[in-house]
């Protein structure tokens, strides 16, 4: 049951009062206010005691036997229509009272009871009872249903908000700490370099008779050589003047490069594993941001506006109403792309059925913008109550089309793709080509688009989860295997367009006849971590395509520029069927592959 609200004490107030007007004997607004409370869901009972208390106190009592006859002739129509039909229109309602008013009148004059109001009196009191009725309705239900008491910041609708704040905190003062542990090294340090010399000297020398000549005297200049030796060799450069001033002073100047070349080699993969160590501390440093990032986004990710909307969210228990559905609560949340989503618990009269979508139409229509069904919504509402989701649709509609062929002698591409149409109004394409072919490139890059779809669906923003991917990646390393990786995200509304290329090949706009490409020169994914994904932005409008391929489409070509043969063949195209211009863009390819320049 709804809680008893401001419009319904203001309408039985009213009800109570309403014997006080009065015009020739006759008392329109007893039934206008009766009708108009039992259609905007005031308490039956509470209504009707107010509106016969009131004629009791206020009025005759003729016309107390009168007008409480009106309205319950009124309010059993009602309840008749709404239990034959499991709804009742308002203006089956207002028809109903209207109807109800005059036919009273007619009835007193038919018993000859006496009555000061005439029979075309009678008749203009039921025409302006029906408008009335008609016209109040509507009117409450645009009062909206709660104004805030006071200007505050809007509730948080996730539950744990603010504990997922503080975890967010947590995790990025963690991050800050892996990150200040990361010293990465690109040479050795004067120290190591010392290192390596008593290494050298200690593991050669020590079992040489010459060892007191060479290291004990106090003029001996092995310390200065065997050290530039050491810095010749870190620099990678020709070693030939402290080779020979090392034979000068050493007897066993071979043994005593070949263990400096070994130190160093021992030294050179130590410090490949130091750096590999810092590289998993960033990467988790990213992974840990990223969560963070998450969990303050989804902390603020809903907020609870329905008293803001109460205009909206009377005139959605309006409409529905008059369906025959009964909305036991009903909330109004923005999402953080600014949509609206309408939570409702209801149910319909009796056990008849109605399809969401039509309940979305009717939102829509009320709401002034387009609502679609929740993906996980009940596509019927019936007698039982359930919980149904309404969510704000996009200006615009996407679709895609896919056209794919292995390499000749092949049986499974390497190339995996994505297309998500996401909550917040965005659709994002990507593209993966495993590097290489057959059954492992196939994996490689079908791991790396369940990553981004994952991330994605979570909430991620496209360069968060594009670095986190490359971090999980990089720590993968498995076979040295990578992928490139294409990312086109489009905002439904807008039209604006985000692309991030990690190694991948051109992509391809067509907007408004013309067509450009997009390319950035990088390495695939997973090969180090430091790399980040560049975002390149465009804008499209009503029927722009977007052409993503891998390089195995342009190496195919034979020609000098396959970019621009390629933006040739999707402008000489005219569909505006996604599947039919992906199949034919590959079939001009083929055409075209035999010609050489």
């Amino acid at each position: 049951m709804r809680k008893f609200d401001m419009k319904q004490l203001v309408i039985c107030i009213l009800a109570v009062l309403s014997p006080r007007f009065y015009m020739a004997g006759l008392y329109p607004l007893v039934p206008v206010l009766f009708m108009t409370g039992f259609m905007t869901g005031v308490n039956k009972s509470l209504l009707f005691l107010c509106s016969i208390g009131g004629l009791i106190a206020l009025a005759p009592f003729r016309i107390l036997i009168k007008y409480g006859l009106a309205i319950l002739l009124s309010a059993a129509a009602v309840e008749l229509m709404e239990w034959v039909f499991k709804k009742c229109r308002i203006w089956a309602a207002a028809v109903a009272a209207g109807t109800a008013t005059t036919a009273v009148t007619l009835i007193w004059h038919m018993l000859k009871i006496p009555d000061t109001a005439t029979i075309p009196a009678g008749v203009i009191e039921g025409v302006f009872v029906y408008g009335a009725v008609f016209l109040g309705v509507r009117l409450v239900w645009m009062i909206p249903e709660g104004l805030p008491r006071k200007t505050a910041p809007l509730p948080v609708y996730v539950q744990g908000g603010e504990r997922l704040c503080n975890y967010a905190e947590s995790f990025s003062q963690l991050s800050k700490t892996f990150r200040q542990m990361n010293r990465y090294k690109g040479d050795f340090t004067a120290e190591e370099l010392g290192r390596m010399q008593n290494e050298v000297a200690g593991t050669l020398c020590a079992s040489c008779n010459q060892c007191a000549r060479c290291w004990d005297a106090q003029d001996s200049p092995m310390y200065q050589i065997l050290y530039r030796f050491l810095q010749s060799v870190q620099r990678g450069e020709e070693n030939g003047e402290a080779a020979d001033a090392l034979r000068e002073h050493c007897v066993c100047v071979e043994e005593m490069m070949q263990q400096v070349l070994r130190v160093f080699e021992k030294a050179h993969l130590n410090l490949s594993w130091y750096n590999r160590l810092q590289e998993n501390r960033d990467a988790i440093a990213q992974q840990l941001d990223a969560m963070a990032y998450i969990m303050e986004d989804c902390a603020a990710n809903e907020q609870d506006v329905t008293a803001a909307e109460g205009k909206l969210a009377a005139q959605i228990r309006c409409a529905l109403k008059e369906r025959g559905i009964v909305i036991e609560d009903l909330r109004i949340l923005k999402k953080s792309g600014e949509k609206l989503e309408i939570l409702l618990l209801a149910h319909t009269r009796g056990k008849t059925c109605v399809t969401v979508k039509e309940l979305a139409k009717d939102i829509s229509r009320y709401a002034g913008r387009p609502f679609l069904p929740a993906k996980d919504t009940k596509a019927l509402l019936g007698e039982r109550a359930v919980h149904i989701a309404f969510l704000e649709n996009t200006r615009l509609t996407a679709g895609y089309g896919v056209a794919k062929a292995v390499r000749d002698g092949g049986q499974v591409s390497g190339d995996n793709f994505s297309f998500q149409i996401l909550d917040d109004g965005r659709c994002v394409m990507s593209l993966s080509d495993g590097m290489g072919s057959g059954t492992s490139a196939c994996k490689e890059s079908e791991m790396v688009i369940d990553l981004i779809e994952k991330f994605m669906e979570s909430g991620f923003r496209p360069d968060t989860a594009l670095q986190m991917m490359n971090s999980a990646m990089v720590t993968h390393g498995e076979n040295n295997l990578f992928s490139t990786v294409d990312l086109t995200a489009v905002d439904l509304d807008s039209g604006a367009v985000e692309i991030y290329k990690i190694g991948a090949a051109a992509t391809f706009l067509r907007h408004n006849g013309r067509v450009e490409w997009v390319e950035d020169h990088s390495m695939p994914v997973g090969v180090f971590m430091a790399q980040k994904p560049v975002c390149r932005s465009a804008r499209l409008a009503d029927g722009d395509f977007v052409v993503m391929v891998t390089d195995g489409v342009l190496e195919h070509l034979y020609v000098e520029d396959a970019r621009q043969t390629v933006a040739d063949i999707i402008s000489e195209i005219d569909t505006n069927n996604p599947a039919q211009f992906a199949r034919q863009v590959l079939e001009r390819e083929y055409e075209k592959k035999s010609v050489k320049v």
